[in-house]
């Protein structure tokens, strides 16, 4: 499923913001740390008090985070052939609990994040304060990087 929706969001088939809330799938690409190539991944970002957001799942650290912190957060977030060049800042634990909050009211009904979240789409901001130290949340900002 994830590799239809990759070459759905690819074409560019897909709405840049989904209709039930404030987030969209789009294609990160991240230069590789070693091999300098660019890869790509699939993100979900959710939008809270007018900045978009990409959330972790609490296992190993994904690839495209280690080559995105060693490319000083520098990454492009591709919606069909509209690129987005941004950089990737990280949210300080104690600031994240709401952010998670709404990202995961977007994206629980997929079962990926429900199942590293285990909690309700309804749970107070009690909960997501607890999930906070386990996944890591990058606020985008805009760059002028064209590279």
């Amino acid at each position: 499923m994830e590799r239809v929706l990759f070459a759905l969001v690819w074409l560019g088939l897909t709405p840049p913001r989904w209709p039930w809330g404030s987030c969209g799938t789009v294609i990160l690409q991240v230069k590789g740390r070693r091999s300098g190539q660019v890869h790509s991944a699939l993100v979900t970002w959710a939008e809270f008090r007018g900045d978009r957001y990409l959330v972790v799942m609490p296992t190993k650290e994904p690839q495209w985070v280690k080559n995105m912190r060693a490319d000083a957060g520098r990454v492009t977030l591709r919606h069909g052939c509209r690129p987005s060049h941004v950089v990737l800042r990280e949210v300080p634990r104690e600031q994240r609990a709401a952010i998670l909050q709404v990202w995961y009211r977007t994206t629980s009904m997929s079962s990926h994040p429900r199942h590293h979240f285990g909690i309700a789409a309804d749970a107070d901001i009690e909960d997501f304060e607890r999930l906070a130290e386990s996944h890591a949340v990058f606020r985008c900002e805009k760059s002028e990087r064209t590279s």
